[in-house]
């Protein structure tokens, strides 16, 4: 468990359990039409039970930080490693309610994911993003990948080396 400062208290970072499906579930509830289509590329699935399920399951193949403040849920990083790639690479994902964004939640999330990644053999990670997500952008200025983006239409591919705990 780690603790970060932000500027709305102390978040606590941590793996997700599958005692925490539940608040992954309202986390991803609560999002707002705009704030689901920036995360799903669509309509929120119907099936949150089963997604939030499945997010809680850690191993060495895939992992989900949360990010508590208190004792509530306000944002969540997830990978998932990708099968038959070289070199070895996850796909992650990333989403902070959105009372709680600009605060360097999802930075410090993404930067924990990053290690997390790295120590269970991935070598790089990559993102699909709508170029309208401006939240999400600012991460990865924060985490200054901003020169690893490519634009392909109105989404942006993010792919970037991994260089383990800095």
């Amino acid at each position: 468990m780690a603790a970060t400062g932000s500027g709305i208290g102390t978040t606590t970072l941590r793996c997700l359990g599958a005692p925490d499906a539940v608040a992954v579930q309202r986390l991803h509830e609560h999002l707002d039409q705009h704030d689901s289509y920036m995360r799903w590329f669509g309509p929120q699935p119907k099936q949150l039970t089963t997604f939030s399920d499945q997010l809680c399951e850690c191993n060495d193949r895939r992992c989900a930080l949360g990010a508590f403040i208190g004792e509530e849920l306000v944002g969540v990083g997830s990978y998932v490693a990708l099968e038959r790639v070289s070199p070895p690479t996850v796909e992650f994902a990333l989403v902070v309610a959105q009372g709680d964004r600009l605060h360097g939640i999802g930075t410090s999330i993404l930067k924990r994911l990053e290690d997390e990644a790295y120590l269970h053999g991935a070598r790089r990670m990559v993102a699909e993003i709508l170029g309208a997500n401006a939240p999400m952008l600012q991460v990865i200025r924060d985490r200054g990948w901003a020169h690893s983006l490519r634009r392909d239409g109105s989404t942006l591919h993010l792919e970037v080396k991994l260089h383990g705990a800095e």
